[in-house]
């Protein structure tokens, strides 16, 4: 939402923000658009913001059961960009920008070059979905400097292991859970203002970070 601003979008999780017991976007979908279940909306949302096109969702098992009709799911897409018209307009100006110059800058200053396919055309889904996960990538560097930081602050024992797309990951020993639970937690709170002084651009979305403990990644609790 970040990229495109979308007013909906930065409404709905600001709503999110605010209570998350009261208001969940993929139900909230589900029901506006008459789908089967959250499930359903969940996976639309994620797999339509990177363009995917209503021929894959009417041959999609998952999907076909709902409807094997590929008007039905471009009539769901149409209403879905009908709503987050922010979103569709950033990704009419991706593509008109790399058709002309096959070219993107992210705002965070990442550069994008795109190489055409074999039918001499430019894949809508990497010009979408590349500027989106390298923002996540930049953002998640400066969670992870920035727990880091705090790990040497406290002089903890705990280690910083990995990053799992959007996690942090830490081993901890077990007097220091509940100090690593309130950092992590702290960690994407800041970030709106660590993003604005790393990059020097303002971050008006504010940020949910939730944390879950275990003796292994398979066995966790949040």
């Amino acid at each position: 939402m970040f990229l495109s601003q979308d007013k909906n979008g930065i409404e709905e999780w600001h709503n999110v923000v605010n209570d998350p017991s009261k208001f969940d976007i993929h139900l909230d979908n589900q029901t506006k658009f008459k789908l089967p279940s959250r499930l359903i909306a969940k996976v639309f949302l994620f797999r339509w913001i990177y363009r995917g096109p209503a021929f894959a969702y009417c041959h999609d098992p998952d999907f076909a059961v709902v409807s094997k009709s590929q008007q039905y799911w471009q009539d769901v897409i149409d209403q879905y960009y009908s709503k987050y018209y922010g979103l569709y307009n950033t990704h009419m100006k991706y593509l008109q920008e790399v058709n002309a110059t096959g070219r993107l800058r992210s705002p965070l200053g990442r550069q994008y070059q795109f190489k055409k396919n074999k039918r001499g055309e430019f894949s809508e889904y990497e010009v979408t979905n590349y500027p989106n996960q390298g923002l996540g990538a930049d953002v998640m560097a400066v969670a992870r400097v920035s727990l880091a930081a705090r790990f040497a602050k406290y002089k903890l024992r705990s280690l910083l292991i990995s990053t799992i797309h959007d996690s942090l990951t830490s081993d901890s020993p077990p007097d220091e859970v509940e100090i690593v639970k309130e950092l992590m937690v702290d960690v994407f709170k800041d970030l709106p203002k660590n993003i604005e002084r790393a990059f020097g651009i303002h971050w008006n979305l504010p940020m949910l970070g939730e944390v879950s403990v275990g003796p292994n990644l398979k066995d966790l609790e949040d």
